[in-house]
C-alpha cells in the first residue's frame, strides 16, 4: 500500500473556507482600529498645538490668535487678513487621511485668542472628523483642552 504525500481536495477547500471566514471577521475590526488610531494621532497633534499656543503667549507676554484653515491650525500674532500680514508663529497640519476635516464647531468668531496670561476670552470647540467618527476638543477659558468622542 502506498502512503499518501499530500492533501485531498476536500482538506484544501475546508482550509481555504476557514481562512476566508477569519479574514472576513478581522477586516472590519482592523478598519476600526486604523480609524481610532487616526483620531488619537489628531488628538495628540491638536492638544500639542493648543499647549504650544498657551505657553508661547505666556512666554512672550502677548496675545496670540489660532485659526483653522483647511486642516491646518495657524498660530499668529494678529488676525490680519490676509494672514501673510501677520507674523505666523506656528502651523500644525492635522491630516491623517484624505477624508479628515478639522473645524470650529461654534459659529461666530472662528479663532481662539490666547491672552498674554495663557487664558482665552471665551471657550471654543474644535472638531476633528475622519469617516463617521471623530472628537470634539473643548478649549476652556484657562486654555486647557478637554476631548470627547463625536459622531460626524
Amino acid at each position: 500500500m502506498k502512503k499518501s504525500l499530500g492533501f485531498t481536495l476536500i482538506e484544501l477547500m475546508i482550509t481555504i473556507a476557514i481562512v476566508a471566514i477569519l479574514i472576513g471577521i478581522g477586516v472590519p475590526s482592523y478598519q476600526n482600529t486604523v480609524q481610532q488610531s487616526r483620531i488619537d494621532d489628531a488628538k495628540k497633534l491638536i492638544n500639542s498645538a493648543l499647549s504650544y499656543a498657551k505657553n508661547t503667549a505666556i512666554a512672550h507676554n502677548r496675545p496670540l490668535y489660532m485659526t483653522v484653515s483647511g486642516n491646518t491650525l495657524t498660530l499668529a500674532t494678529s488676525t490680519a487678513v490676509p494672514l501673510a500680514q501677520a507674523t505666523v508663529v506656528n502651523k500644525t497640519t492635522v491630516t491623517t487621511d484624505s477624508t479628515s476635516i478639522l473645524s470650529f464647531t461654534a459659529s461666530g468668531t472662528p479663532r481662539i485668542t490666547f491672552r498674554a496670561n495663557g487664558t482665552i476670552g471665551a471657550g471654543n470647540t474644535l472638531r476633528y472628523c475622519t469617516g463617521d467618527s471623530g472628537i470634539d476638543i473643548a478649549v476652556g477659558i484657562n486654555g486647557d483642552p478637554v476631548s470627547t468622542a463625536a459622531s460626524c
